[in-house]
């Protein structure tokens, strides 16, 4: 690497240290590219040159943010494709509990900027590894063999990304976001795809799932339900 490119990668890292001690300390509606280059100690021309815009500043550190959540996935990567995309769900709740504040304030900036092609990286990402995921579950038998993979992986990450959305503008918490999410896609999961269907012993049962209720007893209608009227009598 050359000193120039070493310059440039240096400047990078404390204009993020700046902007990540600017959000801390001072609140979203400080970050500036001006008061950037202040606390940075850079000129006004060095994070327009590196990043570009208050948005590209606020993606490197999103980036910075998933690379640690992915170091720290790899970590409790064993285990069925539709069991770690599940773990993931408690992954990403504490990872946010850590700072939720801070999390909360860079994923409401961007997904609220004026850049819709970052929102649409942000949704393809999501929804290839989604997919990924699911064909991966499919071929290990998770998944009914004649499941649209494309069409669920899309569904889930989806599903994902709206209450991730509520959670970004302060609707739902961390805790009630991920629960939210967690709801929504076991129930697409269980009702129309997964094989795999917990037993009360915490193993799994790979008989297919029926969604057929048997019928309710007669003993267990309300009184007040059962017809009184009289059959006709036969003779």
């Amino acid at each position: 690497m050359s000193r120039r490119e070493e310059a440039k990668t240096f400047n990078r890292a404390r204009i993020c240290a700046a902007a990540e001690s600017i959000i801390r300390s001072e609140g979203m509606d400080n970050l500036t590219m001006r008061r950037l280059a202040v606390v940075a100690g850079v000129s006004l021309r060095t994070p327009y040159n590196l990043f570009g815009s208050k948005t590209d500043v606020l993606i490197a550190l999103l980036d910075e943010a998933v690379f640690k959540f992915t170091q720290l996935g790899l970590a409790h990567s064993d285990g069925a494709a539709i069991a770690r995309m599940l773990r993931a769900l408690g992954q990403i709740e504490t990872f946010f509990d850590s700072d939720e504040t801070y999390y909360r304030g860079i994923y409401a900036a961007i997904m609220t900027s004026d850049h819709p092609e970052v929102r649409s990286t942000s949704v393809d990402r999501a929804i290839a590894s989604a997919r990924a995921l699911m064909a991966e579950a499919m071929s290990n038998g998770e998944l009914r063999a004649d499941t649209d993979v494309q069409s669920l992986g899309r569904h889930l990450a989806i599903t994902l990304l709206a209450v991730l959305g509520m959670w970004g503008s302060g609707f739902f918490s961390n805790r009630e976001s991920m629960a939210q999410a967690r709801r929504a896609w076991l129930a697409v999961l269980l009702q129309q795809h997964w094989r795999l269907m917990p037993l009360t012993n915490g193993s799994l049962d790979t008989r297919r799932t029926s969604l057929r209720k048997a019928p309710m007893p007669s003993s267990s209608i309300p009184s007040s339900h059962r017809s009184n009227r009289k059959l006709p009598r036969r003779f």
